[in-house]
């Protein structure tokens, strides 16, 4: 779908600013809490009771085995020391939905910029030059509006199966009783 994308191609920090986010002792971490801290992985580490990053984020995780993970944070959260987030600059024409998809898609070349072996990790100033496409606003919207209908049907039907898996397991245990 973006493959033939036409518009303005930019860098990643032409059209947004890469902040790194500050780690927290894990041990101030709860296992319940309000605000959900993300590091460097694909599920939150912890909870914790304030966020240093506002809702309708996107972050990249910096630093472990799923360095390069594109998400879309649609509330407040708090940025730990393994996780980039972006904040678009006032200047910039780009709408933070579709950078989200556009980065979702280009997801396997941020994870190409993994160096190291022990803590892999990406680089802010290899992640600040990822080339990125801009339509125009008008085209971006279109695009979004479509890509989540297809992001959301993806979740109902993973709910679906997720439903059908249980009420499976729970007729096999009734006919083994």
């Amino acid at each position: 779908m973006f493959s033939n994308l036409q518009g303005e191609e930019c860098s990643l920090l032409d059209l947004a600013e890469i902040i790194k986010g500050q780690q927290i002792n894990g041990s101030e971490l709860s296992d319940s809490g309000k605000y959900y801290v993300m590091n460097g992985g694909i599920a939150p580490s912890g909870y914790y009771d304030s966020y240093n990053t506002e809702a309708d984020t996107i972050s990249i995780s910096e630093g472990g085995n799923s360095c390069g993970y594109v998400q879309y944070n649609s509330s407040e959260f708090w940025s730990g020391g393994h996780c980039y987030t972006l904040r678009i600059k006032p200047t910039s024409s780009i709408a933070t939905h579709f950078l989200f998809h556009y980065l979702k898609w280009k997801e396997p070349d941020i994870m190409a910029l993994r160096i190291g072996s022990g803590l892999p990790n990406i680089q802010k100033k290899d992640l600040s030059k990822i080339s990125i496409i801009v339509p125009t606003l008008d085209k971006q919207l279109q695009l979004t509006v479509l890509l989540s209908a297809f992001k959301k049907k993806i979740e109902n039907e993973e709910m679906y199966v997720a439903n059908l898996d249980k009420q499976k397991q729970y007729l096999l245990q009734q006919m083994f009783i």
